[in-house]
């Protein structure tokens, strides 16, 4: 039995199933498998666009003095600027072409024009959209977005 704490959500795990997939399908052996995933989740990522740290910090994942904090400081950017944010995390985790899973909670326009976006910048990624599954839907709330993607550095 081989335990990965993924320390993660939604489409990051999405990335490290698919992988396992993969490596199983090719034969590999379970140790080698085991190695090889521990490496490959060293460069996938997670990002989050929220509309509120509420239900985290109800839940404590995130304490709630951060949640109001965060409330208070941060200023609304407007979706196109949070999706340009993605966009700009994406390029400074050293993500180049490889592969991004955008789950949405009841916002597929948003995740389309982040996909529009990321190909303007990002022409051979391969992007696909989904819809959250319920806990995600839960800590992303209405709006959110979560996107899992893997850098530059993953091995293909």
């Amino acid at each position: 039995v081989f335990v990965l704490d993924s320390l993660s959500a939604g489409p990051e795990l999405r990335l490290l199933a698919e992988r396992l997939r993969d490596l199983v399908r090719i034969g590999m052996e379970f140790d080698e498998i085991c190695e090889a995933i521990l490496a490959y989740h060293k460069h996938t990522h997670l990002v989050f666009s929220l509309e509120s740290l509420a239900n985290l910090a109800r839940n404590g994942r995130v304490k709630p003095a951060v949640a109001a904090v965060a409330r208070m400081l941060c200023k609304t950017r407007g979706e196109h600027g949070a999706l340009e944010r993605i966009v700009l995390e994406l390029k400074d985790h050293g993500f180049t072409d490889g592969k991004v899973h955008i789950a949405h909670c009841d916002n597929p326009e948003a995740a389309k024009r982040l996909k529009l976006m990321i190909h303007a910048v990002f022409a051979g990624a391969q992007v696909d959209v989904t819809e959250c599954g319920g806990l995600c839907s839960y800590y992303a709330e209405q709006g959110g977005l979560m996107v899992g993607f893997e850098d530059g550095e993953a091995e293909a």
